[in-house]
């Protein structure tokens, strides 16, 4: 009985060593070695192998790291030649063999290691700016010269997301309207937000996915998320002569504009004055008076999506105010001019450097005008010497020659004592 008992325990003790230990090949076998392929999905990691030609049977081999030794986790016939691990943790690393067996033959497979890596849960996309202030800075008489504006916040769609235990990077795919395919278009390092910068300047429908990374391994795809983008509308406003204009580029594709006012402040209480439709592009504030304030806000829209609200903001007030006595003449803004203009050919020598051509104040004044409104109180000759008349107040509007066009690009207050 003793003999038995000593015989049926050496039996146990070899079973667990083949189950939990043996993966060595026998030395001689005409059986190929498979590949084993290894990925995440939602549930587990997804184990699978090629066929091998006159196998009988699989053995899947697993070891974790951190791990001494290999473990069977599971045994297939010739025909079965994948594996769902569901006994996965996440943030760890497994290393998968499989070994083919024909009879006494075997054959084993090079190992396959893959992280379990868990898709990042919680994505979200919202339309993004940094930067929603388009008010310029300078002084009023620089705006008279330069039409280049600039504006450097970051437009797009802000996409964030919970890390995913483990990982090490993501990678960022989009697809862009009704087209087939999604496109990896950003890998990024171990954060949680990234901002699709693309410059789609209209409308657009968007769908994102995310997937964690760890050097070669990748988690399944993320919950896709979708968005409708409005490119948001730049806005410009200008102090003239007869109004405060507010005026907006145009959003390929929208349905229209929204425009807000404020009197107490950027982030103040805005009213709401209007929608405007896409062959509108600006609003005139009629009534605004001298030395105030206003703050606007507008948003491109497409049925119930909204751009992000640009801001801007204008002191109603003059380029520059010329105070006389009668008979007396100011040449105060011809030297404002002139600074204006050197600044201006420094930037642009900086700036250009070998196609930098001098813009000299003759050509200026072939471009631009200051007409009096009523010369009975006061005269603007054409190299913008001002002359008193008599008593008195006017607006005097600078116009602007574009090639067959004139604008009005802002207004000189002129008092009369």
């Amino acid at each position: 009985m003793k003999r038995l008992l000593s015989v049926c325990l050496s039996l146990c003790i070899m079973v667990s060593v083949f189950v939990s230990f043996d993966i060595t090949a026998s030395a001689k076998t005409n059986l190929k070695k498979t590949t084993v392929s290894a990925s995440n999905i939602s549930n587990g990691i997804n184990v699978s192998w090629k066929k091998v030609s006159g196998a009988k049977s699989y053995k899947l081999y697993r070891k974790a790291s951190g791990a001494k030794k290999y473990s069977v986790v599971k045994k297939t016939n010739s025909k079965t030649v994948k594996y769902l691990d569901k006994k996965v943790s996440a943030g760890k690393t497994y290393s998968y063999q499989v070994v083919a067996v024909k009879g006494k033959e075997t054959s084993k497979s090079k190992t396959k290691s893959i992280t379990r890596l868990l898709a990042p849960k919680n994505v979200k996309v919202q339309s993004y700016a940094s930067k929603t202030d388009c008010t310029l800075k300078g002084s009023k008489a620089d705006y008279v010269f330069d039409n280049v504006f600039t504006f450097d916040s970051k437009l797009g769609v802000k996409i964030t997301w919970n890390k995913s235990k483990g990982a090490n990077k993501y990678d960022i795919y989009r697809k862009v309207d009704n087209s087939k395919k999604y496109r990896k278009i950003k890998t990024v390092g171990n954060i949680s937000t990234y901002v699709d910068r693309e410059s789609f300047f209209s409308v657009v429908n968007l769908s994102y996915k995310v997937v964690a990374r760890k050097n070669t391994s990748a988690s399944d795809y993320s919950t896709t998320r979708k968005i409708c983008y409005v490119e948001p509308s730049y806005i410009f406003t200008y102090s003239l002569s007869d109004e405060l204009l507010v005026s907006w580029t145009q959003v390929a594709g929208c349905d229209g504009y929204k425009l807000y006012r404020s009197l107490t402040g950027k982030a103040g209480s805005y009213s709401y004055i209007g929608k405007y439709t896409t062959k509108e592009y600006k609003y005139e504030e009629k009534n605004a008076e001298l030395g105030k304030t206003y703050y606007y806000k507008l948003v491109a829209y497409k049925g119930s999506n909204n751009s992000v609200g640009l801001t801007i903001k204008e002191k109603y007030e003059p380029v520059t105010t010329v105070n006389l006595n009668v008979g007396d003449t100011s040449d105060s803004v011809q030297k404002q001019f002139k600074k204006t203009l050197a600044k201006i050919n420094k930037d642009l020598k900086r700036n250009m450097s070998d196609l930098y051509q001098e813009v000299t104040f003759d050509k200026i004044m072939e471009s631009i005008r200051i007409e009096s409104k009523d010369e009975k109180v006061a005269t603007v000759s054409k190299d913008y010497i001002i002359t008193a008349v008599s008593q008195g107040t006017i607006k005097a509007p600078i116009i602007q020659k574009l090639g067959n066009f004139e604008l009005e690009k802002g207004f000189i207050l002129i008092n009369v004592n």
